[in-house]
């Protein structure tokens, strides 16, 4: 039954996106449209028409100056009643062995939200946590399967009832940081059953350029994350947790002044608080 509504962003990496593509035939079967939503500095549409794909897909072009999450809203206007949300970075290989596993583990209808796992070294090494966040939302290791709190927005599957139930849309504040833990945490709030199984491997070739690292460039990374941080903080808890959270993060600042004389955290931790104090929550 074709069920399954794709979305892939994609900005300058015509060969890594034509290779997933490519891959995606193993799954036509299952597929009702995809939408591929490009911010490339030169269009790459005549050489996407050329590929010999075996299911329906639109090409959308989009402007650079937006951000991933305003490319998969985008796609989402074109959704219509599919049961079945697969969101997809364009880096990634998916062989047809983890398509098989994929509709295995979605077909008893327990599941709302899929993550499968990346292929990656040192999956059975304990992973230590460093925050409560952390805690909740990883597993200790990647090779064991878990319910879990953070979604990889560029990597899941999820019942279109659920994510409808989460808002629908994705929060477009979230720039370099945030987007999986908010992700994740609207459809925890919305009732979902997340989770995480390594038995279905996905490779995630983690291009080196392109993608949302050409526009990480034109932002100050420290400040911008720990806005997003507040801003998070702020979307989803009471003001008191905002509060304790800025506090600590003075303290931190001040640690860190007394250890190398630069007020450097501190004046950022003030003015990242700030600014997403200023941010309307969505």
């Amino acid at each position: 039954m074709k069920n399954f509504f794709l979305v892939i962003p994609t900005r300058d990496r015509l060969t890594y996106l034509s290779d997933l593509l490519l891959d995606l035939n193993a799954f036509k079967d299952y597929i009702s449209q995809v939408i591929i939503v490009d911010q490339s500095s030169i269009s790459i549409k005549n050489e996407v028409e050329k590929l010999p794909l075996n299911y329906t897909f639109k090409f959308v072009e989009n402007h650079r100056a937006n951000s991933v999450n305003h490319s998969r809203n985008i796609a989402l206007q074109h959704y219509k009643e599919e049961e079945w949300l697969f969101f997809l970075d364009d880096d990634l290989r998916i062989s047809p062995e983890a398509f098989q596993k994929i509709i295995e583990y979605l077909k008893p209808n327990i599941i709302d939200v899929l993550i499968p796992g990346i292929q990656m070294e040192g999956n059975d090494i304990e992973h230590k946590y460093q925050t409560v966040l952390e805690t909740i939302a990883k597993p200790n290791f990647y090779s064991k399967p878990r319910f879990r709190l953070q979604v990889s927005s560029g990597l899941n599957i999820v019942k279109s009832k659920v994510f409808k139930d989460a808002g629908f849309l994705f929060d477009e504040e979230f720039t370099i940081w945030g987007d999986d833990w908010d992700y994740g945490m609207r459809l925890l709030q919305a009732g979902a059953c997340i989770y995480y199984q390594p038995n279905i491997l996905v490779e995630h070739l983690l291009a080196p350029s392109g993608g949302q690292r050409d526009k990480v460039k034109s932002l100050h990374l420290e400040l911008e994350k720990q806005k997003l941080q507040f801003y998070f903080y702020k979307k989803h808890f009471t003001k008191r947790v905002v509060r304790q959270e800025y506090l600590n993060a003075l303290i931190y600042g001040l640690y860190y002044f007394f250890r190398t004389g630069s007020i450097r955290k501190i004046k950022y931790s003030y003015k990242s608080y700030h600014l997403a104090k200023a941010i309307k929550k969505k």
